[in-house]
C-alpha cells in the first residue's frame, strides 16, 4: 500500500519521490520509516459483472460431461476448466447456465470471441445448443434481466 503523501515529481526529465508532508524529495525507504504514514484507501471497482453471470463449479462439470470432455469446434479433448465459453457473453449479461456454455479449447475460444471466423463459430455454437435443449431453447432467455426490468 502506498502513503497518500508520497508524490512523483520530475526535475529535468528525472522523477523522483516527493513528500506531502515534509515538503522535499525523499527516498521510498524513507517514507517506509515515516510516523505521517497514511495509507491511500482504494474503492471497489465496480463492474457490468453480476453473481448471474459467472459460472459455478457444478454448471462447468455438468457442461463438461454433456460436451463429452471435449471441445464441440475441433472435438479435441480438453480439461475441466475449459467448459467455460459463453454463447451470450457475459459483458452483455449472459447467464451463467448449462443453456448458455459449452465447451472450447482455448484456440477455439479465442476464434469464437475474437477471430475471422467468430460469426461462424458462434452460429455453431448456437445450433449445437438448440440441438440438446430443443425447442424449449431460446437465446432471449440467456440474458441477466433485473427484476421488474422488462
Amino acid at each position: 500500500m502506498n502513503c497518500k503523501n508520497l508524490r512523483i515529481r520530475s526535475r529535468k526529465y528525472i522523477k523522483f519521490f516527493y513528500c506531502k508532508i515534509e515538503d522535499k524529495e525523499i527516498s521510498l525507504e524513507l517514507c517506509k520509516d515515516c510516523n505521517n504514514r497514511e495509507y491511500v484507501k482504494r474503492k471497489e471497482i465496480k463492474g457490468k459483472k453480476h453473481k448471474q453471470t459467472e459460472i459455478s463449479k457444478l454448471v462447468k462439470e455438468a457442461v463438461w460431461y454433456r460436451d463429452k470432455h471435449r471441445c464441440i469446434f475441433c472435438h479435441e479433448i480438453v480439461p475441466l476448466f475449459c467448459a467455460n465459453a459463453h454463447l451470450v457473453p457475459r459483458s452483455s449479461g449472459g447467464l451463467g447456465i448449462e443453456e448458455n456454455i459449452f465447451t472450447a479449447c482455448e484456440r477455439c475460444h479465442q476464434e469464437q470471441d475474437n477471430g475471422l471466423n467468430s460469426k461462424l463459430y458462434t452460429e455453431y455454437a448456437e445450433n449445437y445448443l438448440k440441438d440438446i435443449y430443443g425447442s424449449n431453447w431460446n437465446k432471449r432467455n440467456l440474458i441477466y434481466v433485473k427484476y421488474g426490468e422488462v
